[in-house]
Protein backbone atom coordinates (compact mmCIF):
# COMPACT_ATOMS: atom_id res chain seq x y z
CA UNK A 1 0.00 0.00 0.00
CA UNK A 2 1.29 3.69 -0.56
CA UNK A 3 0.16 6.22 1.76
CA UNK A 4 1.52 9.42 1.56
CA UNK A 5 3.60 10.10 4.71
CA UNK A 6 2.22 14.17 5.02
CA UNK A 7 0.74 14.92 8.23
CA UNK A 8 -2.94 16.99 7.67
CA UNK A 9 -3.27 19.28 10.28
CA UNK A 10 -6.23 20.32 9.48
CA UNK A 11 -7.68 17.09 10.80
CA UNK A 12 -6.07 17.63 14.10
CA UNK A 13 -9.59 18.85 15.58
CA UNK A 14 -10.55 17.75 19.30
CA UNK A 15 -13.74 17.79 21.12
CA UNK A 16 -14.78 19.01 24.27
CA UNK A 17 -14.72 15.48 25.74
CA UNK A 18 -11.17 14.31 24.08
CA UNK A 19 -9.60 17.79 24.65
CA UNK A 20 -10.35 17.06 28.64
CA UNK A 21 -9.11 13.36 28.39
CA UNK A 22 -6.04 14.18 26.78
CA UNK A 23 -5.77 16.97 29.03
CA UNK A 24 -6.19 14.92 31.95
CA UNK A 25 -3.73 12.29 30.84
CA UNK A 26 -1.07 14.30 29.60
CA UNK A 27 -0.73 16.96 32.03
CA UNK A 28 -0.51 19.35 29.52
CA UNK A 29 -3.62 22.47 30.38
CA UNK A 30 -2.93 24.77 27.32
CA UNK A 31 -4.43 23.53 23.74
CA UNK A 32 -1.75 24.53 21.39
CA UNK A 33 1.15 23.17 23.53
CA UNK A 34 -1.57 19.80 23.49
CA UNK A 35 -1.52 20.09 19.67
CA UNK A 36 2.14 20.79 19.41
CA UNK A 37 2.64 17.63 21.35
CA UNK A 38 0.34 15.10 19.77
CA UNK A 39 1.50 16.17 15.91
CA UNK A 40 5.20 15.84 17.20
CA UNK A 41 4.35 11.87 18.40
CA UNK A 42 2.21 11.54 14.58
CA UNK A 43 5.16 12.33 13.19
CA UNK A 44 7.58 10.03 14.45
CA UNK A 45 4.98 7.42 14.10
CA UNK A 46 4.47 7.84 10.52
CA UNK A 47 8.08 6.88 10.50
CA UNK A 48 7.21 3.81 11.36
CA UNK A 49 4.15 3.05 9.29
CA UNK A 50 1.78 5.76 7.60
CA UNK A 51 -1.07 4.67 8.42
CA UNK A 52 -4.39 7.19 7.29
CA UNK A 53 -5.75 7.08 10.38
CA UNK A 54 -2.45 8.54 11.87
CA UNK A 55 -1.46 11.20 9.55
CA UNK A 56 -5.15 12.78 9.55
CA UNK A 57 -5.22 12.09 13.55
CA UNK A 58 -7.86 9.49 13.43
CA UNK A 59 -6.24 8.04 16.50
CA UNK A 60 -7.41 10.55 18.49
CA UNK A 61 -10.85 9.69 18.48
CA UNK A 62 -12.66 7.23 21.16
CA UNK A 63 -13.13 4.05 18.93
CA UNK A 64 -14.10 1.61 21.27
CA UNK A 65 -17.33 3.70 22.15
CA UNK A 66 -18.69 3.83 18.43
CA UNK A 67 -20.78 1.02 19.19
CA UNK A 68 -22.72 2.35 22.14
CA UNK A 69 -24.40 -1.57 22.88
CA UNK A 70 -20.92 -2.82 22.85
CA UNK A 71 -19.26 -0.23 24.74
CA UNK A 72 -22.03 -0.20 27.33
CA UNK A 73 -21.97 -4.25 27.52
CA UNK A 74 -17.99 -4.32 28.03
CA UNK A 75 -18.17 -1.83 31.09
CA UNK A 76 -20.57 -4.08 32.13
CA UNK A 77 -18.36 -7.39 32.08
CA UNK A 78 -15.75 -5.53 33.83
CA UNK A 79 -18.18 -4.52 36.66
CA UNK A 80 -20.07 -7.87 37.31
CA UNK A 81 -18.33 -10.54 36.14
CA UNK A 82 -15.26 -11.77 37.97
CA UNK A 83 -11.39 -11.56 35.98
CA UNK A 84 -13.40 -10.89 33.40
CA UNK A 85 -10.40 -10.45 30.22
CA UNK A 86 -10.13 -7.57 27.68
CA UNK A 87 -8.05 -7.96 24.46
CA UNK A 88 -8.01 -4.98 22.34
CA UNK A 89 -6.46 -5.97 18.93
CA UNK A 90 -4.73 -3.89 16.65
CA UNK A 91 -4.42 -1.51 20.04
CA UNK A 92 -1.99 1.27 18.49
CA UNK A 93 -1.06 4.02 20.64
CA UNK A 94 -3.78 2.83 23.07
CA UNK A 95 -6.08 5.63 23.57
CA UNK A 96 -8.92 3.04 23.52
CA UNK A 97 -7.90 1.11 26.55
CA UNK A 98 -7.08 4.21 28.38
CA UNK A 99 -10.79 5.54 27.69
CA UNK A 100 -12.32 1.75 28.87
CA UNK A 101 -10.17 2.04 32.19
CA UNK A 102 -11.07 5.53 32.74
CA UNK A 103 -14.97 4.44 32.47
CA UNK A 104 -14.58 1.84 35.11
CA UNK A 105 -12.99 -1.67 33.35
CA UNK A 106 -10.14 -3.12 35.85
CA UNK A 107 -6.73 -2.23 34.45
CA UNK A 108 -5.26 -5.47 35.99
CA UNK A 109 -7.31 -7.05 33.00
CA UNK A 110 -6.65 -5.80 30.07
CA UNK A 111 -4.34 -7.00 27.19
CA UNK A 112 -3.31 -5.07 24.51
CA UNK A 113 -1.85 -6.02 21.29
CA UNK A 114 -0.24 -4.90 17.57
CA UNK A 115 1.98 -6.05 15.27
CA UNK A 116 4.23 -2.90 15.74
CA UNK A 117 5.43 -2.40 19.31
CA UNK A 118 6.71 0.96 18.58
CA UNK A 119 3.31 2.19 18.70
CA UNK A 120 2.91 0.90 21.95
CA UNK A 121 5.97 2.82 23.16
CA UNK A 122 4.55 5.96 21.41
CA UNK A 123 1.54 5.62 23.18
CA UNK A 124 3.28 6.10 26.51
CA UNK A 125 4.79 9.04 24.62
CA UNK A 126 2.02 10.95 23.93
CA UNK A 127 0.46 10.06 27.53
CA UNK A 128 3.70 10.38 29.55
CA UNK A 129 3.41 7.21 30.70
CA UNK A 130 5.89 4.46 31.65
CA UNK A 131 4.86 0.76 32.06
CA UNK A 132 5.10 1.46 35.52
CA UNK A 133 2.96 4.08 35.77
CA UNK A 134 0.54 2.47 32.78
CA UNK A 135 1.35 -1.31 33.22
CA UNK A 136 -1.33 -2.37 31.38
CA UNK A 137 -0.03 -5.46 29.71
CA UNK A 138 0.97 -5.21 26.09
CA UNK A 139 1.59 -8.38 23.39
CA UNK A 140 2.92 -7.54 19.89
CA UNK A 141 2.64 -9.85 17.30
CA UNK A 142 0.87 -10.86 14.17
CA UNK A 143 -2.38 -11.93 13.58
CA UNK A 144 -2.23 -14.34 10.53
CA UNK A 145 0.83 -15.90 12.14
CA UNK A 146 -0.62 -19.14 13.18
CA UNK A 147 2.23 -19.47 15.88
CA UNK A 148 0.84 -15.70 17.90
CA UNK A 149 -2.85 -16.74 17.24
CA UNK A 150 -3.80 -20.46 15.57
CA UNK A 151 -6.73 -21.47 14.06
CA UNK A 152 -9.37 -23.68 15.71
CA UNK A 153 -13.64 -23.83 16.15
CA UNK A 154 -14.77 -21.34 18.55
CA UNK A 155 -15.51 -23.11 22.16
CA UNK A 156 -18.35 -24.93 23.03
CA UNK A 157 -18.02 -24.92 26.83
CA UNK A 158 -15.76 -23.39 29.41
CA UNK A 159 -14.82 -27.07 30.69
CA UNK A 160 -12.98 -27.04 26.89
CA UNK A 161 -10.39 -24.41 27.87
CA UNK A 162 -6.91 -25.89 27.68
CA UNK A 163 -5.55 -23.84 30.75
CA UNK A 164 -7.03 -22.01 33.37
CA UNK A 165 -7.95 -18.84 33.91
CA UNK A 166 -6.57 -18.65 37.29
CA UNK A 167 -3.30 -20.08 36.43
CA UNK A 168 -2.70 -17.65 33.85
CA UNK A 169 -3.32 -14.91 35.91
CA UNK A 170 -0.96 -16.22 38.74
CA UNK A 171 1.94 -16.66 36.19
CA UNK A 172 1.49 -13.10 34.88
CA UNK A 173 0.10 -12.26 31.64
CA UNK A 174 3.37 -10.04 30.67
CA UNK A 175 5.08 -12.79 29.75
CA UNK A 176 2.81 -14.01 27.03
CA UNK A 177 4.53 -14.73 22.95
CA UNK A 178 0.98 -16.05 21.88
CA UNK A 179 -2.33 -15.18 22.51
CA UNK A 180 -3.65 -18.96 21.93
CA UNK A 181 -3.14 -19.00 25.91
CA UNK A 182 -6.07 -16.79 26.23
CA UNK A 183 -8.38 -19.21 24.34
CA UNK A 184 -11.71 -19.04 26.15
CA UNK A 185 -11.09 -16.31 28.59
CA UNK A 186 -11.84 -13.25 26.65
CA UNK A 187 -14.62 -11.94 27.84
CA UNK A 188 -14.25 -8.91 25.60
CA UNK A 189 -12.36 -8.66 21.78
CA UNK A 190 -12.31 -4.92 20.69
CA UNK A 191 -10.99 -3.99 17.18
CA UNK A 192 -11.52 -1.26 15.42
CA UNK A 193 -9.78 0.63 12.09
CA UNK A 194 -8.32 -3.04 12.09
CA UNK A 195 -10.09 -5.44 9.79
CA UNK A 196 -10.39 -3.40 6.19
CA UNK A 197 -6.45 -3.91 6.30
CA UNK A 198 -7.07 -7.01 4.99
CA UNK A 199 -8.52 -8.66 2.21
CA UNK A 200 -11.32 -10.75 2.28
CA UNK A 201 -10.09 -14.06 2.88
CA UNK A 202 -7.92 -12.65 5.70
CA UNK A 203 -10.78 -11.00 6.96
CA UNK A 204 -12.20 -14.49 7.65
CA UNK A 205 -9.63 -16.03 8.97
CA UNK A 206 -8.85 -13.44 11.82
CA UNK A 207 -12.63 -13.82 12.72
CA UNK A 208 -12.49 -17.22 13.25
CA UNK A 209 -8.99 -16.55 15.59
CA UNK A 210 -11.16 -14.15 17.20
CA UNK A 211 -14.05 -16.21 17.86
CA UNK A 212 -11.77 -19.11 19.03
CA UNK A 213 -10.05 -16.69 22.02
CA UNK A 214 -14.12 -15.53 23.15
CA UNK A 215 -15.58 -17.08 25.85
CA UNK A 216 -18.28 -18.79 25.56
CA UNK A 217 -19.99 -17.35 28.24
CA UNK A 218 -23.25 -15.79 27.40
CA UNK A 219 -22.98 -11.98 26.42
CA UNK A 220 -18.91 -12.43 25.74
CA UNK A 221 -18.49 -9.87 22.94
CA UNK A 222 -16.40 -8.84 20.06
CA UNK A 223 -16.76 -5.49 18.80
CA UNK A 224 -15.50 -2.70 16.89
CA UNK A 225 -15.89 0.03 14.01
CA UNK A 226 -13.70 -0.34 10.45
CA UNK A 227 -14.35 1.04 7.01
CA UNK A 228 -17.22 -0.38 4.82
CA UNK A 229 -19.20 0.13 1.37
CA UNK A 230 -22.89 -0.01 1.08
CA UNK A 231 -22.23 -2.77 -1.05
CA UNK A 232 -19.36 -5.55 -0.39
CA UNK A 233 -16.28 -4.94 -3.21
CA UNK A 234 -13.68 -7.52 -3.56
CA UNK A 235 -10.82 -4.82 -3.82
CA UNK A 236 -10.77 -1.06 -4.03
CA UNK A 237 -8.14 1.48 -5.55
CA UNK A 238 -8.14 4.81 -5.27
CA UNK A 239 -5.47 7.68 -6.56
CA UNK A 240 -3.21 6.91 -3.44
CA UNK A 241 -2.75 3.37 -4.81
CA UNK A 242 -4.47 1.80 -1.50
CA UNK A 243 -6.64 -1.30 -2.05
CA UNK A 244 -8.75 -3.17 0.29
CA UNK A 245 -11.76 -5.41 0.55
CA UNK A 246 -14.42 -3.44 2.30
CA UNK A 247 -18.00 -5.27 3.44
CA UNK A 248 -21.26 -4.58 3.45
CA UNK A 249 -23.69 -4.39 6.55
CA UNK A 250 -25.19 -7.46 5.30
CA UNK A 251 -22.26 -9.32 3.95
CA UNK A 252 -20.17 -8.74 7.17
CA UNK A 253 -23.28 -10.26 9.52
CA UNK A 254 -23.54 -12.99 7.04
CA UNK A 255 -19.44 -14.10 7.53
CA UNK A 256 -20.15 -14.10 11.43
CA UNK A 257 -23.37 -16.46 11.09
CA UNK A 258 -22.48 -18.66 8.78
CA UNK A 259 -19.07 -18.97 8.19
CA UNK A 260 -17.35 -18.31 12.00
CA UNK A 261 -19.71 -19.30 14.24
CA UNK A 262 -20.82 -23.10 13.05
CA UNK A 263 -21.48 -26.15 14.56
CA UNK A 264 -24.65 -24.76 16.56
CA UNK A 265 -23.29 -22.04 17.89
CA UNK A 266 -25.61 -19.13 18.56
CA UNK A 267 -24.73 -15.13 18.28
CA UNK A 268 -26.39 -12.25 17.66
CA UNK A 269 -24.63 -9.45 15.43
CA UNK A 270 -25.64 -5.84 15.53
CA UNK A 271 -23.95 -3.76 12.98
CA UNK A 272 -24.67 -0.45 11.52
CA UNK A 273 -23.55 2.27 8.99
CA UNK A 274 -24.88 6.19 10.53
CA UNK A 275 -25.80 8.65 8.11
CA UNK A 276 -22.88 10.97 7.66
CA UNK A 277 -20.02 8.72 9.09
CA UNK A 278 -17.91 8.32 6.12
CA UNK A 279 -14.31 6.58 6.86
CA UNK A 280 -11.09 8.12 6.13
CA UNK A 281 -11.25 6.75 2.72
CA UNK A 282 -13.05 8.26 -0.18
CA UNK A 283 -16.06 6.31 -0.62
CA UNK A 284 -16.18 4.83 2.55
CA UNK A 285 -18.58 4.62 5.42
CA UNK A 286 -18.53 3.18 9.23
CA UNK A 287 -19.26 0.08 10.02
CA UNK A 288 -20.24 -0.23 13.85
CA UNK A 289 -20.83 -3.65 14.91
CA UNK A 290 -21.33 -5.68 18.27
CA UNK A 291 -21.05 -9.77 18.07
CA UNK A 292 -22.40 -11.39 21.02
CA UNK A 293 -22.71 -14.98 21.93
CA UNK A 294 -26.31 -15.87 22.93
Amino acid sequence: MLYSKSLKPDKLVLTADELAFYKKHTGIENEQDMKGHITDVARNALEIYPYPCIRKFGFLRFRITRSPSGYKRLLELGSTRPNALLLDLGCCFGNDVRKAIDDGFPPQNVVASDLRAEYWKFGHDLFKSTPSTFPVIFIPGDVLDPSFISIQAPLQTTSATSIPLQSILQSELGTLKSLDPLRGHLSAIHTSAFFHLFNREEQLLIAKKLASLLSPLPGSIIFGSHLGFSEPHEEVENGTGISLFGHSLESWKKMWEEEVFTNGITIHVDADMPVGETGEIQHTRMINWVVTRL
